[in-house]
């Protein structure tokens, strides 16, 4: 009877949990655990539903029934149901925003786990927050505790660089001894950890939400930013031993006023969380990055059939309304609609207001009284809808290409939305089309993407190069995207192409790590094949990106420079 007590308190308390991830958290044995859960599901008190994402495995996760909720609050000594769903988290309100963060609460399970000793019944605690900064603490068995930050596609930066300064601003001994912030992209994990040393925000660390940051006890993934040491990279074993005990937390207060009883196993079908795969999850996150995106470069960019992408889209739009088709056949492009829209902003606890400001395609009026799309994404996609595709197709045909190559890989890419760099207040930015990071045979190829269509003469070519030649003499680009960037231009003809050779060839700063290509030589020897021409020594032949590794930048000299044949 203990047992089962204990079940229903820990089902109660972590509901949408697996197996794994309770037993550690409950430190006691997993076959103990899978036994007693088991029996639950068996008289119907608990039942389990598979859930994955794109960076977690497929896991059955577990939750109270209706007739659970009636047990657990019969042998947990309360005087009705009603009661039991004000005391836990198990109230219609408290699982519908479970579900709605589920990939999140995912996330956050799996960190616990990592954190937790998981054994001789050390037991963890994992809240987490209707409102607030946080979206969850994990509090070790020895008081030690964290408090989770997570941004996901739709939270703009602004948002959580907001979120972060008012932790700054807490006071040390109410808030957790040390927080954690998870990011979709390590650029984003630079960008964030540099804000947290400017706002003296301590004991703070920064990852790229994966797989290994949240699972694994002994890799360096974790990003802390300091001014006497730089840029430094810790396990999660140090950032444990490392978090200091002793600090009071103050316990989030539930609000009270709304607690009604839940339908749960209606709520879990409904919830598009456990009905989408992870394939389905990644597609919904491409298209959450490149709105109006070419049914033909999503294709590419999956490396799957035609019936694979009909399958996909099958489910997303007609099975769960989360994206909209637009077009006739042959010349369909796929963006949020407005479910999808709702469900993202939830997902990733972001404004609804705000997120509909960007990807709604709902027609509105202007201050000027002409028609446009409420979602200023969509909108500037209306405007430059060649410029658009050609990121796509770049970035869709790479994605094909590092697929087909097994020496290639394409670890990651992100859109301008979200790679924008200010180089000093007061000066130009660099917005590339998109920064990413390739592995090209032996090369590391970190890059930022220009497709450009407008800089066709030198004094356009020259205005468009004079930002980057600012931003490589900066010397702090290693700090952004390490070891060096380069910069791809694509253009549309060789004979611009040629333009932009001549114009760097008689600029002094052009010493820089630019490349340019255009589409139909990408187009007849491949982005990985010999395409490239090197801004910094026009004279030179084409380059595979492969070769790139022969070369190095000297932030002494602001020089590229060859180290071997190439």
């Amino acid at each position: 009877m203990e047992r089962e007590m204990q079940m229903l308190r820990a089902l109660a308390s972590m509901s949408f949990a697996d197996t794994l991830e309770m037993a550690v958290i409950l430190g006691e044995a997993y076959a103990t655990v899978h036994r007693a859960l088991s029996g639950l599901l068996a008289d119907g008190i608990a039942a389990r539903v598979n859930h994955g994402t794109v960076h977690l495995p497929t896991s059955g996760r577990w939750f109270l029934t209706a007739e659970g909720i009636d047990e657990a609050a019969d042998q947990l000594g309360f005087a009705a149901p009603s009661e039991f769903v004000r005391a836990y988290p198990v109230s219609q309100q408290w699982l519908t925003l479970l579900l709605r963060r589920m990939d999140a609460v995912a996330s956050v399970y799996r960190l616990a786990v990592a954190l937790s000793p998981g054994h001789s019944s050390l037991r963890s605690r994992v809240e987490f927050h209707r409102r607030g900064r946080f979206d969850a603490t994990i509090t070790l068995h020895n008081g030690r505790s964290f408090g989770v930050v997570r941004q996901g596609l739709a939270l703009r930066r602004r948002s959580l660089h907001d979120r972060l300064r008012a932790i700054a601003q807490y006071d040390p001994s109410l808030r957790p001894g040390t927080v954690l912030v998870l990011v979709p992209s390590p650029w984003e994990q630079r960008l964030t950890a540099r804000l947290c040393e400017r706002v003296h925000l301590y004991d703070c660390y920064v990852a790229e939400e994966s797989r290994d940051a949240l699972e694994s006890e002994n890799s360096h993934l974790w990003l802390e930013r300091t001014w006497t040491y730089g840029d430094e990279y810790h396990t999660l074993h140090d950032v444990r031993s490392r978090c200091r005990s002793g600090r009071g937390w103050l316990m989030q207060q539930r609000g009270r006023r709304r607690a009604s009883l839940p339908h749960p196993e209606r709520m879990a079908r409904s919830a598009p969380t456990f009905g989408l795969s992870p394939s389905e999850k990644r597609v919904l996150d491409l298209v959450t990055d490149h709105p109006m995106l070419p049914r033909e470069h999503l294709g590419r960019w999956l490396g799957v059939s035609e019936g694979r992408v009909s399958q996909v889209m099958r489910s997303l739009v007609d099975t769960w309304g989360l994206i909209e088709r637009h077009g006739r056949r042959g010349r369909v492009r796929y963006t949020l609609s407005d479910g999808g829209i709702r469900h993202v902003a939830h997902r990733d606890r972001a404004q609804l207001p705000a997120a509909r400001e960007t990807w709604s395609t709902a027609l509105t009026t202007d201050h000027h009284g002409r028609r446009r799309h409420l979602g200023h994404r969509i909108d500037t996609w209306a405007r430059q809808t060649r410029h658009a595709d050609a990121v796509t197709w770049f970035l869709s045909e790479l994605a094909a290409e590092t697929l087909a190559d097994d020496s290639s890989e394409l670890l990651w890419t992100i859109p301008t939305e979200r790679a924008t760099r200010s180089v000093r207040r007061g000066e130009p930015v660099i917005a590339p089309d998109a920064v990413g990071e390739l592995i090209a045979g032996d090369s590391r190829v970190p890059f930022y993407l220009e497709c450009e269509h407008r800089a066709r003469h030198p004094r356009g070519v020259r205005a468009k190069l004079r930002p980057y030649t600012r931003y490589y003499h900066w010397g702090e680009l290693e700090d952004d995207h390490p070891p060096f960037p380069f910069t791809l231009f694509v253009v549309d003809s060789e004979d611009i192409e040629d333009t932009y050779v001549r114009t760097a060839a008689v600029m002094r700063s052009m010493t820089i790590p630019v490349l340019v290509s255009c589409r139909p030589v990408l187009e007849r020897s491949g982005i990985l094949g010999r395409s490239w021409r090197p801004l910094w020594a026009p004279a030179s032949s084409r380059l595979r990106l492969s070769e790139l590794r022969a070369y190095r930048w000297s932030p002494l000299y602001n020089v590229m420079h060859c180290d071997g044949d190439v």
